[in-house]
């Protein structure tokens, strides 16, 4: 049994979310569904893709990382061409590898970097609506990265969680945990109407980059302060936080092995 390492990217607009649902169209299910067509397997017998990180309807990627297991003899070229050619055109295959068996794309990874775009200028644009979130409003760029690095380090980051995470229910043995490691967070101006944050975590909750880019989005229209900021990350309370900013501006950049 061969174990299958590929690095992917997507237009997320059109998927109801990376990992397989019950009703809707999603990476994963695609994934799946091409590696059937191309290695002659019945649907009922596909291999299972596993993906190393989870994003949600209307979230891209630009390094999304994948493995399966399979049986086949095709060479690693064939598969990258294979797939290519069998996917839809808004998924595409960038590089495939063949790894240890016990390798998994989503446990053995150590850090995952999402970037979220912020189209930031008077009038909304046509052009950028899939890939960037527009703010018209004024942003103070330097409040907002000083807030940023409070985020850095260790923390509960149950403020930044998605509604109801976290909140053990009674047939949950052990309550969901909340804690993870930020390695980075920056806030950068690209042009005159484009800004990137940059968040660099071993893991991340769900929407919790939406959630931080809400909250810090609050602070760069001077609607909370620097201090409140640190308040909302202290209380470990999702009702403190700001607004869950738009999936359109996520892009899952990277994950690290």
């Amino acid at each position: 049994m061969r174990n299958i390492n590929l690095v992917l990217e997507y237009d997320g607009t059109d998927f109801v979310g990376s990992q397989l649902q019950i009703k809707g169209r999603t990476v994963q299910g695609e994934l799946e569904t091409a590696v059937a067509r191309l290695t002659g397997l019945p649907t009922e017998q596909r291999a299972k893709v596993a993906l190393a990180g989870r994003t949600d309807t209307g979230v891209h990627a630009a390094g999304q990382v994948a493995n399966f297991k399979t049986e086949s003899s095709h060479s690693l070229d064939t598969f990258r061409k294979g797939l290519n050619a069998i996917l839809p055109f808004d998924v595409a295959i960038l590089a495939v590898d063949e790894v240890d068996e016990e390798w998994h794309a989503r446990f053995s990874a150590k850090e995952r970097e999402y970037c979220y775009t912020i189209f930031n200028r008077g009038s909304r644009s046509a052009l950028n609506r899939r890939f960037a979130h527009w703010v018209g409003d004024t942003l103070d760029l330097g409040q907002m990265q000083e807030a940023a690095k409070v985020l850095v380090g260790q923390h509960d980051f149950a403020s930044f969680a998605g509604a109801g995470w976290g909140v053990q229910s009674p047939d949950d043995e052990v309550k969901p945990g909340t804690i993870r490691e930020m390695f980075r967070v920056e806030c950068c101006r690209i042009d005159q109407e484009k800004i990137e944050i940059w968040l660099a975590a071993n893991a991340f909750l769900p929407h919790m980059v939406r959630n931080i880019v809400g909250t810090l989005l609050q602070v760069g229209t001077g609607k909370i302060s620097l201090s409140d900021f640190e308040a909302i990350l202290a209380a470990a309370d999702r009702r403190k936080a700001g607004p869950t900013a738009p999936a359109c501006g996520l892009c899952l950049v990277s994950v690290k092995y």
